[in-house]
């Protein structure tokens, strides 16, 4: 029974090694440099995103938990992001929304969402 046992570990540890030379192949082309968001980005679309995370950071990100578990609809908050442009991305220009484009509300968005997603959905959509 042992031997039958030291067989199948060898065999098994033989089928096993391409795998594993195969994997630590391809995480050798990994990049273990933190990838910058704004890469690619124009100077006014790194402005957006840096007031949307600086927002978020300050408004949306302390209070998240507490919003939650009080079930507490930030009004005040989303007046104040509205304010800053913030809201009504997705609402076309001639009945008050913004003028930006796709790539400029990505940026956006994904700033303000690092602070809390659901607000962020809301306030996006909402003027």
């Amino acid at each position: 029974m042992a031997s039958l046992l030291r067989s199948s570990a060898r065999l098994a540890s033989t089928r096993l090694r391409p795998s594993v030379a195969a994997l630590s192949t391809q995480t050798r082309f990994v990049s273990t440099s933190p990838i910058d968001p704004s890469i690619g980005l124009t100077d006014e679309q790194k402005e957006l995103q840096s007031l949307a995370r600086a927002f978020a950071d300050k408004e949306f990100a302390p209070n998240m938990q507490k919003w939650d578990e009080e079930q507490h609809f930030p009004a005040d908050v989303l007046r104040k992001g509205a304010e800053l442009g913030f809201g009504g991305l997705f609402v076309r220009e001639d009945v008050g929304g913004s003028a930006l484009g796709r790539l400029d509300t990505s940026v956006i968005i994904e700033a303000l969402a690092t602070g809390d997603v659901s607000t962020t959905a809301y306030i996006t959509l909402h003027k």
